[in-house]
């Protein structure tokens, strides 16, 4: 299940060769969580601006192009977890109130996956270490980008 961050890299052609590879070869669900952050962009173009033109289209079609069978969203449970494990970590890891709404999207894709039986792919590497240390048995795939 690929994090926002990795449709990002790959519409900027950031996503490195060998995360590219196992997506291709590998069955890839998606999450609704995801989907909504892609969405959110492409709302907040303004249409006025002269580089909409060049990122709307790659954003829409993205989401477009996802088989809504293959687009999962998280279990009411998981939100109320994730909702839980996003505030502690924001307590105790001093995040700003910005930050902790990441956070929370960082936390629910994190549950999402593991709801699915699916490993998280992400270069958001500081909040899923911090999850991981919640849920040590997590299955998540991080990537630096070159």
């Amino acid at each position: 299940m690929p994090d926002t961050t990795v449709y990002i890299d790959g519409l900027k052609g950031h996503l490195p060769a060998a995360v590219k590879e196992l997506l291709i070869d590998r069955a890839v669900v998606h999450s609704a969580v995801a989907c909504a952050e892609l969405a959110l962009s492409l709302g907040h173009l303004d249409p006025a601006h002269e580089k909409t033109a060049r990122h709307a289209p790659p954003l829409f079609d993205t989401l477009r192009h996802m088989p809504s069978e293959q687009v999962l969203a998280p279990s009411a449970d998981a939100w109320i977890e994730a909702a839980l494990m996003a505030g502690t970590l924001a307590r105790t890891q001093g995040y700003a109130r910005e930050q902790r709404r990441k956070l929370l999207h960082d936390a629910i894709l994190f549950l999402a996956a593991q709801e699915a039986g699916a490993a998280l792919v992400s270069r958001n590497l500081r909040d899923m270490d911090l999850l991981l240390q919640l849920r040590p048995s997590a299955r998540v795939l991080l990537y630096e980008v070159a």
